[in-house]
C-alpha cells in the first residue's frame, strides 16, 4: 500500500537526514544529564526548595518538557539541510505539494520528541520509580509535549525560511536554545527569593508552563493553572505554525550559504 504524501516525506527525512549519531547524541545528552544531575544535586539540594520532592524526581518531569524542543531543533535543522543542499526544490519539483512538506517537517518534530518523552521516562525510573500517572495526566503530558513541538518546529521554520546564512541560523537556534532552557523551570524552581525581574522572564517563557505542568501530571496535581499553561501552549503552537505556513507560501528558494 502506497503512503500517504505526508508519511512518505516523515520517512524521507529519517532516513536521509537522522543518521544513528544524530539521534543518539539528541537522546543521550538528555539522558546523561538525568542521571548526572540526579544523582549529584539530589544529595546537595533539599527537598523543601523542590516542592517536597527529591532533585532528580523534580529533574526527570523537566527533561521529559526539553523533549519539545529537542524536536524542534530537529524539524528545523532538517529543514536547514534541506534548503542548503536545494533538497527543498528537489521535493516541490516532485509529487509533494508545499502543505505536505510543512506537515512532514511537523509530524518529524512530534515523532521524534515523542520518542524522547519515552525514553526520558524510562531513564528516570531507578531515581522516581513508576510515575503516578492518571489517564488524564498521561494524556496532557504528551499534549504539553506535543504542543510545544510544533511551537519550535514553526519557530524555527519561519526563522530558516528568513535566513540565508548558516552561521546566522545556527547561531541563532543554539542562543535561543540555551536560553529557552537555561530561563525556564527545567532545572530549578522559581522561589520566594528568585529576582522579580528574572522571574517575570521565566514566567513568559513557554517551556516553563509545560515543565510545571507535567509535574503537576507526575505529582497527580493538576489543576487551573496547568489547564491555562497548556491553552498558553495551544495559542502558541498554533501562532507558529500558521507563521511558518505563511513563510513558506513568501519563500524565496535558490541557493543558500
Amino acid at each position: 500500500m502506497k503512503l500517504p504524501p505526508v508519511l512518505r516525506l516523515v520517512v524521507r527525512n529519517f532516513a536521509s537526514n537522522l543518521d544513528p549519531l544524530t539521534v543518539v547524541i539528541r537522546f543521550g545528552q538528555p539522558a546523561v544529564t538525568i542521571i548526572v544531575l540526579g544523582t549529584m544535586f539530589s544529595t546537595i539540594i533539599s527537598s523543601a526548595v523542590t516542592g517536597g520532592s527529591s532533585y532528580a524526581a523534580f529533574l526527570v518531569p523537566g527533561m521529559v518538557a526539553f523533549q519539545m524542543i529537542t524536536g524542534g531543533v530537529v524539524s528545523g535543522n532538517l529543514f536547514w539541510l534541506d534548503r542548503r543542499w536545494s533538497m527543498v526544490e528537489q521535493v516541490f519539483s516532485g509529487p509533494f505539494l508545499r502543505s505536505e512538506y510543512l506537515g512532514g517537517l511537523v509530524l518529524t518534530s512530534l515523532l521524534f520528541s515523542l520518542v524522547g518523552v519515552g525514553i526520558m521516562m524510562v531513564v528516570g525510573l531507578p531515581f522516581t520509580g513508576l510515575p503516578g500517572l492518571t489517564p488524564e495526566g498521561a494524556a496532557l503530558v504528551l499534549l504539553t509535549v506535543a504542543l510545544g513541538s510544533i511551537f519550535f518546529a514553526g519557530l524555527l521554520i519561519t526563522l530558516g525560511t528568513r535566513l540565508r546564512s548558516a552561521n546566522a541560523y545556527f547561531s541563532i537556534q543554539s542562543f535561543l536554545q540555551l536560553f529557552v532552557i537555561f530561563l525556564s523551570t527545567v532545572y530549578y524552581p522559581v522561589t520566594s527569593r528568585t529576582p522579580r525581574a528574572l522571574a517575570l522572564v521565566f514566567y513568559a517563557n513557554p517551556l516553563t508552563y509545560a515543565a510545571n505542568s507535567i509535574r503537576d501530571a507526575f505529582g497527580g496535581t493538576l489543576g487551573i493553572s496547568d489547564l491555562q499553561g497548556l491553552g498558553i501552549l495551544a495559542l502558541l503552537a498554533t501562532a507558529a505554525f500558521l507563521a511558518a505556513a505563511w513563510a513558506f507560501r513568501s519563500m524565496d528558494l535558490g541557493p543558500i550559504q
